[in-house]
């Protein structure tokens, strides 16, 4: 399961986004739903936030969620998952993974590109929660 959410995080931060304030490639996300479809046709949805957090669903409606922060020079996008709250005790932290960041985008954008793993995915920007 926390591999699955990994893998939609890392995946869906492969991509880019775009918004209004150039200063920021990732306002595109921001108040929209961003929604990841691996090659099995499995969807995630991933909630954005300006201050460097995120929260998600899996294809499976397993929640989870993380940090953010775009990193060398905006090319990289990376990502940690937070530990679920019902992991057993010594159950090792997620480990961050960082992907290519192709951005910007903005919402009503649909585009292809491969996940983290090389693997290829279909990304959508939605407008709205």
């Amino acid at each position: 399961m926390r591999k699955l959410a990994l893998w939609g995080v890392s995946a869906l931060f492969a991509m880019g986004f775009a918004g209004a304030a150039m200063a920021d490639d990732m306002a595109g996300a921001y108040g929209n739903t961003v929604v990841v479809t691996n090659a099995k046709g499995e969807s995630y949805k991933l909630w954005i936030k300006d201050d460097g957090t995120f929260s998600g669903e899996s294809a499976k409606g397993e929640k989870f969620t993380g940090k953010w922060a775009l990193k060398e020079n905006n090319t990289k996008y990376c990502s940690t998952a937070d530990l679920p709250a019902e992991a057993p005790k010594d159950t090792p932290a997620p480990k961050e993974t960082c992907s290519e960041f192709k951005g910007p985008h903005k919402a009503g954008d649909k585009w292809e590109q491969n996940d983290a793993e090389g693997q290829p995915i279909t990304v959508e920007i939605k407008a709205g929660m």
